[in-house]
């Protein structure tokens, strides 16, 4: 037993007692405690982060994964982009899609190669100069380590942490998820910020249903998302706390059984969706000679 407790021990780097109780799990088994010790081994976090550097306009997304015990960075990976999209990743993915975003979204043209690099050292610098803090993480520490750290880089952080045992963190480092369980992007268009919102209503309009593609219409972002009220103020669609009316050029407009959907065009990365009923007359702006949505229209 002893002999086996100290093989174990020397194969897995468990304690003693970790040990004790695989082996015991696996009635002595030393070739079954060593693959099921994994699934008692808890001390591994993935570390998943969106930021926004809201002074230079700039998103990123961070993942990071770490064993506590020994004080170790296993992964570390981000993208720091002008693409707003980015920002749309969901915390609620497991964080081995995280990370094949983070290297999707690296592969944009919009990405940011230099100063990511520069916020992956940094932070590794920044994780290192505080490993006694690893050694008894928790994700109360790893929230203010990290919020410490893009604090003084100027920039907002949401962070979603996960804690792994080593079997977890194997089985996602060697395979692919199933197609079933990927996460799908945005589905009108991939790699683009989709915001609801609304359109002005104008008894003298034109039917909703009868609108055109380039056409300028006036809208309100509805959306109440945090990235909506900070996109909106970026883009002249908030005053202060309001949403206020702004011209939108028609992207696409799609008929459905009772409503009509309309999409809309508002900055590069930036897309709004009205649903509204078929008949609704719209705000119509009159075009000139020249309008100005004929500047940043990105599909001529």
């Amino acid at each position: 037993m002893q002999e086996n407790i100290r093989l174990l021990m020397e194969e897995t780097g468990c304690e003693v007692g970790e040990a004790e109780l695989a082996l015991e799990l696996a009635e002595n088994d030393l070739e079954k405690a060593i693959k099921t010790i994994g699934s008692l081994l808890r001390h591994i976090f993935a570390v998943k982060g969106k930021m926004v550097f809201r002074e230079k306009n700039l998103y990123g997304l961070l993942v990071a994964v770490i064993n506590a015990k020994t004080q170790a960075i296993l992964r570390m990976s981000a993208v720091v982009s002008y693409n707003p999209s980015v920002y749309e990743m969901p915390e609620t993915a497991d964080w081995y899609t995280f990370e094949k975003q983070v290297f999707s979204c690296r592969l944009d043209t919009a990405s940011i190669p230099d100063f990511t690099q520069d916020i992956e050292q940094r932070l590794r610098g920044h994780l290192s100069a505080n490993c006694p803090n690893l050694a008894s993480a928790n994700p109360v520490h790893l929230r203010r380590l990290f919020g410490d750290f893009f604090s003084a880089c100027g920039a907002d952080i949401s962070l979603a942490i996960e804690e792994l045992n080593l079997s977890q963190f194997r089985h996602l480092s060697e395979i692919d998820q199933p197609a079933s369980e990927r996460i799908a992007g945005p589905a009108p268009e991939a790699g683009k910020v989709w915001l609801k919102a609304g359109v002005m209503a104008d008894d003298c309009g034109k039917p909703a249903s009868e609108l055109v593609e380039g056409e300028v219409i006036l809208s309100v972002i509805t959306d109440s998302r945090d990235i909506a009220f900070y996109l909106g103020h970026l883009i002249g669609g908030r005053h202060g706390e309001e949403a206020v009316p702004m011209p939108a050029m028609v992207h696409k407009v799609i008929a459905h059984d009772d409503e009509t959907e309309i999409q809309l065009y508002y900055a590069p990365g930036v897309l709004g969706v009205a649903m509204v009923s078929p008949g609704l007359k719209v705000k119509v702006i009159e075009m000139k000679t020249k309008p100005w949505w004929k500047k940043i229209m990105p599909w001529q």
